[in-house]
């Protein structure tokens, strides 16, 4: 058999079985999900960082890529600030970008586990850090 026939069998056999691979490859990798108080969501559209009172986390979110490792996407964080006291306080809000990691196969499911919030400005996010990132691990055991 020639060389240039045995090319053209590898190739017409390559694009054969490329798209069985990659379907079945897509296929086995389970969606991942996140966890916000107790409820388990694909792409959700806010994370609260405090359960018991909301005081902070973001709303409006607007995923650009989600992925069983990461996802990243853009919203509105928001603070409860507790001036005079966290019933009566105002609350305060920034663009944010957001990004989830750090998944874990718990009770069935992938959850994306850690959570950081960082400004899009440079400026730092409103309340009490100052700072322009803020990060915290979900309560994935809920789900």
């Amino acid at each position: 058999m020639s060389k240039k026939l045995r090319a053209i069998i590898a190739i017409s056999l390559w694009a054969l079985i490329s798209p069985i691979a990659q379907t079945s490859v897509t296929a086995a990798t389970p969606p991942s999900y996140f966890n916000d108080c107790g409820y388990p969501e694909y792409k959700p559209q806010s994370l609260t960082e405090f359960c018991a009172d909301a005081g902070n986390g973001v709303t409006k979110i607007k995923w650009s890529s989600w992925t069983s490792t990461r996802a990243v996407g853009t919203g509105s964080f928001y603070v409860k600030l507790c001036d005079p006291n966290c019933a009566d306080g105002k609350v305060v809000w920034a663009k944010a970008k957001v990004v989830l990691s750090g998944a874990k196969f718990t009770r069935g499911k992938r959850y994306l586990m850690n959570v950081t919030v960082s400004s899009v400005n440079g400026k730092p996010l409103p309340g009490e850090s100052k700072s322009k990132t803020i990060s915290w691990v979900t309560d994935y055991w809920m789900g």
